[in-house]
């Protein structure tokens, strides 16, 4: 299975500004006092380049503002060699700035003055900035994340803002890696604004695991009314256990696209808000104890196309599957999953179902009866073009279901074998059929030729430049990705 990258149109929208550039000026700093004193001075075009060196209980505040054409850059000297420690932090309260190539580690800070949910280790407070090739790594015990979008004292949202090309590695404390936040007050009528921001390149690798809801490794947004339109894509997820949800995606019309999830024990979760994509993914686990996870998926007018689910151990509880679709009531906290589009994905040898419609049914239950909702089962779902196989010893049926076909919704054009399909008698839409799959060079499962891909409807998320209805139409692409292809471009 070949390689592939994200298409260059997105690629360019975030380069093409550091292109050709205006000449500013160049400035060499190699201690805490003149990081400060030149932060403070520098102009669009201008690039701070910090000396080699562990710069300890740094409070660097950065409160200029570059331009499109002209943004300022501060950055290592050498990727890697600058090491950011002790009792730190770093705000990037203008916009159009670019934070280049540092490590932070052995931290220090002081618990009393951070919080769970507030600014993290790097706090980006305007609009247009950048963080990349930087790692951070088991900074301090902290409760706080290690990258935030942040609003400013008046309550003005970032948007625009990229973090690419970093390595987020043994977080062991509360609160998520990254928190993309739109919103100061947990309650309003009036939806939040829509970020935009990009996600990419990233590794994630944080296995110490964190009791109860801790704090996983992104958090978008807070609230199901508000707008994200976030993009987080080609990123590596490995072992990502500090917490049950590995993304929680809290505001609608985000997109997942490109990334690999490799022995994870969570979920990647459409927690809240409507109109989520997820694309071109690979849920991948070899072990058969740990108890990794695929998808949860709340509310509704979602699209889940080409994605790739292998998982030799899933959560039991949970439910034991690769792709959950919750049960519940409409447009609550706990929201019924149902009106969506399942496309072209394929699903190998999970050590579980490949598809649960009602996981944690009685917790549901009992939760839209002390609310006094009307608690409802999964439904009007488009299930189509889908490969189910299992060829290992793990026998449990593809689906688990109470209900029937038809109460589900649509099922077209999806093939079978191995075990049953979880439906008391055969289905239209879901063809048993004799099948070999074999692996590529990179152990990933090919869907035959001969089984023929669905047509998605169109679907387009404003702010996010990919054809996600073609995307959808043309099933798996590429292969999952490895440590070389993520993180700093200097290692």
């Amino acid at each position: 299975m070949r390689r592939f990258y994200v298409g260059m149109v997105i690629i360019l929208v975030f380069v093409l500004p550091f292109i050709g550039m205006a000449q500013g000026r160049t400035i060499e700093v190699d201690s805490n006092s003149e990081i400060i004193k030149q932060s403070s001075q520098l102009s669009p075009g201008d690039v701070l380049i910090v000396k080699d060196g562990i710069y300890k209980d740094l409070k660097w505040i950065l409160n200029v503002n570059g331009t499109a054409k002209n943004p300022i850059v501060v950055r290592a000297e050498n990727g890697g060699e600058v090491k950011i420690s002790g009792d730190a932090k770093v705000e990037i309260r203008g916009s159009h700035i670019v934070f280049d190539g540092f490590i932070l580690n052995n931290g220090a800070r002081i618990s009393s003055e951070w919080k769970s949910h507030g600014p993290g280790l790097i706090a980006i407070y305007g609009s247009y900035n950048r963080i990349t090739n930087c790692i951070v790594d088991n900074f301090d015990n902290v409760k706080s994340a290690y990258v935030t979008t942040s609003l400013n004292e008046k309550g003005e949202v970032p948007q625009h803002c990229r973090i690419d090309h970093c390595s987020f590695l043994n977080k062991s404390t509360v609160d998520q890696v990254i928190n993309l936040n739109n919103r100061i007050h947990k309650r309003s009528n009036t939806p939040a604004p829509a970020m935009y921001h990009r996600i990419d390149h990233c590794l994630l690798n944080n296995p110490f695991k964190k009791k109860g809801n801790a704090g996983g490794g992104i958090r978008i947004g807070y609230y199901r009314n508000d707008y994200g339109r976030c993009l987080v894509d080609s990123n590596l997820f490995v072992r990502q256990n500090s917490e049950p949800e590995i993304i929680t995606s809290k505001c609608q019309e985000n997109v997942f696209y490109a990334n690999t999830f490799i022995e994870c024990r969570g979920t990647m979760n459409f927690r809240h808000g409507d109109r989520q994509v997820l694309l071109n993914n690979f849920f991948l686990a070899k072990n058969e104890k740990l108890g990794c996870g695929g998808v949860f998926v709340w509310g509704s007018k979602h699209l889940i196309a080409g994605n790739y689910f292998e998982l030799g151990s899933t959560i039991k509880n949970r439910g034991n599957a690769a792709l959950y679709i919750n049960p519940g009531a409409e447009n609550v906290e706990h929201a019924l999953g149902f009106d969506m589009s399942i496309y072209n994905n394929l699903f190998v040898n999970n050590n579980g179902y490949a598809v649960h419609f009602e996981p944690l049914r009685d917790r549901r239950e009992q939760w839209c009866a002390k609310k006094k909702y009307r608690f409802e089962l999964p439904h009007d779902l488009r299930i189509k073009g889908n490969v189910f196989y299992q060829k290992r010893y793990f026998k449990k049926d593809f689906m688990f279901t109470s209900q029937t076909a038809d109460e589900l919704g649509t099922f077209e054009g999806n093939y079978f074998f191995g075990t049953d399909t979880g439906f008391e008698s055969k289905v239209e839409g879901m063809t048993e059929y004799k099948m070999k799959l074999k692996d590529d060079k990179d152990g990933v499962t090919q869907r035959p030729d001969e089984l023929s891909l669905v047509k998605s409807e169109e679907m387009q998320i404003e702010g996010v430049d990919l054809d996600l209805g073609k995307l959808a139409s043309e099933g798996i692409k590429g292969a999952p990705l490895t440590e070389s292809e993520v993180g700093p471009l200097w290692r």
